[in-house]
């Protein structure tokens, strides 16, 4: 493994990491919505009540409002991380892909072009100095 990569390398890990947990908060969220969307459903249908706006109506509606925000604001963060985890796993590509050809030119710098720069004279001898 070249030294350039495990930056990446790290960052990839740490996205996949930050993945899972908001994969996770998700699945956390979903029961408590179900039972305050059921709740919410059962408590519009009651036989011989229509229309009822009373406090726990309401704090049942505001309920299903925030676990609703809050679920579309982890769905948009996990988007965005996933989003940068296909960024990151590109440039991990990219530089798998330029290693070996930079390890390639400075093996022919070294083996091939070394010995012929050997032979020249130096800035200073033809500078006249």
């Amino acid at each position: 493994m070249h030294l350039a990569i495990l930056p990446i390398l790290d960052q990839i890990s740490a996205q996949e990491r930050n993945s899972v947990a908001l994969q996770q908060a998700i699945l956390d969220k979903d029961a408590p919505q179900r039972v305050a969307q059921s709740r919410l459903y059962q408590r519009s249908h009651r036989p011989n009540m229509e229309l009822c706006r009373d406090d726990p109506q309401l704090s049942l509606v505001e309920e299903v409002w925030q676990l609703d925000a809050m679920l579309s604001s982890l769905q948009q963060q996990l988007a965005e991380a996933r989003g940068s985890l296909a960024h990151l796993e590109e440039s991990r590509t990219a530089l798998e892909k330029a290693i070996p050809c930079k390890t390639h030119s400075l093996l022919v710098d070294k083996d091939k072009c070394m010995p012929h720069r050997r032979r020249y004279p130096t800035v200073v001898a033809l500078a006249g100095y």
